[in-house]
């Protein structure tokens, strides 16, 4: 018995790790049965990377490797068991997309917003314990003994990490298929860029050269803190003011909760990303094309969302956020969208806000700070903030109707949010998860169309307010709403259409909204 204990102290301790590690997320969280999974899931492959560097390294170099096992280890503990803290979630491939799209500033965003004691104290404690466990064991020389036991390791590490309540669990597997469809789908946005026309040929649309067309794209905006959506509070009054000229559409979803799978789905017009994006067959409509961005763009932190921005013919980013630079608020990009509507010939401009993206607090001026936090008057301050916002983004929308109305042309803007957002209203948390534990506050969107009287005149918009639409056809809807006539348009999935048909409205790829959330 104790030449057995000698040579498997490690594994041991490596038990006891995973343990406490497991025990913690219990007492901070709660438990969860898919962190039972994952916590066997990691034993399984702690386990198996283990016997796998005795059974091919010399003895002399298990030192070595048991370190680099144990910090891997450590890492995937330290990762998953913060993110589910943070998040209450498993993380998965589309974390990767999220991880991948976020820069610096937004990272300290998150952090500052998201703190919390106890994710604090969770790192503390994983930390130290991976600590002693390297030091005190992982560096001791052992025997080798029981040989036999390190093939059944090997053995039982293959077979227990292909079971499918245990594999969806492990990070190496789900940082490789997210990292691999990230930079698949970055491939192909990255030569529409330079193709602006994409393959469209058959395309036309019968242009006078007036045609200002405005599609206004907000950030996690909850249209149930929308006061035209019905709100207690006067979050909109500067929209509610012109509610006569609006159409506002009252059952429109995003088709996902974060804004690049969100996007990068409603901008194009299939499932499949190489056959094309919306700008592009504008584009080839002989529009011209403008991306007018407040979010962050370039660089080693370039987004796949502005990877289709570019395709536009002209493109203009107000925000370059840095350690010390943070996103100026959204009126900025006021003056470039005045310069761009005063250009001859038929425009189709898109503008995409930071709209009311966490965190909150940093998203209005302090003129716009209606709604006192520290008055407490809300669930939690954050609510207030997050009023603020839209109140704020109320602002910057009614300018942008108020300089297309200006004009005088055959014009409309549309504005729209990539997702929704969760401020407390169904569950104890603020923000929007990824694909888990969703609320259908982080898919509710508002959907708001106004149009000038030139538009009204040659154009027949279906104005059915209740229709059920999800941003997965949204591409088919601009191209509809901009009059263009090609063979790619589905027109009977354009909520302007009179021959419109409703499909079930999926979310995360695989589940029925309607069904999800029966109201």
């Amino acid at each position: 018995m104790q030449r057995f204990l000698s040579t498997f102290r490690l594994y041991l301790f490596m038990t006891g790790f995973l343990v406490v590690a497991f025990l913690l997320e219990l007492l901070l969280s709660g438990y969860e049965k898919h962190r039972l999974y994952n916590a066997l899931e990691n034993l399984i492959l702690a386990i198996g990377l283990l016997s796998f560097c005795r059974l091919i390294f010399p003895k002399r170099r298990w030192s070595l490797f048991q370190v680099i096992t144990c910090i891997f280890i450590l890492f995937i503990v330290l990762l998953e068991g913060a993110y589910f803290l943070i998040l209450d979630a498993v993380f998965s491939p589309s974390a990767i997309f999220i991880a991948m799209e976020t820069n610096v500033s937004e990272s300290l965003e998150f952090a500052q917003d998201y703190f919390s004691y106890s994710v604090l104290f969770y790192v503390f404690v994983i930390l130290v314990s991976g600590f002693f466990m390297i030091r005190y064991e992982a560096l001791r020389s052992s025997e080798l003994n029981f040989k036999w036991l390190y093939y059944v390791g090997v053995l039982g590490a293959i077979i227990g990490l292909r079971h499918p309540l245990i594999y969806p669990q492990n990070l190496p597997f789900t940082l490789s298929t997210g990292i691999i469809d990230y930079w698949t789908t970055s491939y192909e946005l990255n030569k529409q860029k330079t193709n602006k026309y994409g393959g469209f040929t058959d395309v036309s649309a019968d242009l006078s050269g007036d045609e200002l067309y405005v599609f206004v794209i907000g950030e996690s905006t909850n249209r149930n803190h929308m006061q035209i959506y019905g709100y207690g509070r006067e979050t909109t009054p500067k929209l509610t003011a012109v509610q006569d000229e609006l159409t506002i559409f009252k059952d429109v979803i995003s088709s996902h909760a974060y804004t690049i799978a969100s996007l990068t789905r409603a901008l194009r017009l299939t499932d499949k990303i190489k056959d094309g994006n919306i700008i592009q067959l504008l584009n080839a409509a002989s529009f011209d094309t403008f991306w007018l961005s407040n979010q962050a763009p370039i660089g080693l932190y370039e987004t796949l969302v502005t990877k289709i921005g570019m395709t536009a013919h002209n493109t203009k980013f107000t925000s370059s956020e840095t350690w010390l630079y943070k996103a100026p608020h959204d009126d900025v990009i006021l003056p470039h969208f005045k310069k761009a509507v005063k250009k001859e010939g038929s425009k189709v401009i898109f503008v995409h806000l930071l709209g009311t993206h966490g965190a909150y607090y940093m998203r209005y001026p302090d003129n716009y700070k209606k709604f006192d936090p520290d008055l407490r008057r809300s669930k939690n301050p954050k609510v207030d903030h997050y009023d603020n916002a839209v109140l704020y983004n109320d602002y910057i929308v009614r300018e942008i109707i108020n300089i297309s109305r200006a004009r005088d042309q055959k014009s409309f803007v549309l504005y729209f949010s990539d997702h929704g957002e969760e401020v407390f209203d169904e569950i104890d948390y603020a923000g929007h998860s990824v694909d888990q534990n969703i609320t259908k506050n982080m898919f509710e969107i508002p959907f708001v169309l106004w149009q000038s009287k030139a538009f009204q005149k040659e154009h027949n918009i279906e104005q059915d307010t209740d229709v059920k639409f999800s941003l997965e056809y949204l591409a088919h809807a601009i191209a509809d709403l901009c009059g263009v006539q090609s063979n790619n348009v589905d027109y009977s999935k354009s909520l302007f259409n009179n021959s419109f048909k409703s499909s079930p409205r999926i979310i995360l790829d695989s589940i029925d909204y309607d069904l999800k959330f029966v109201k």
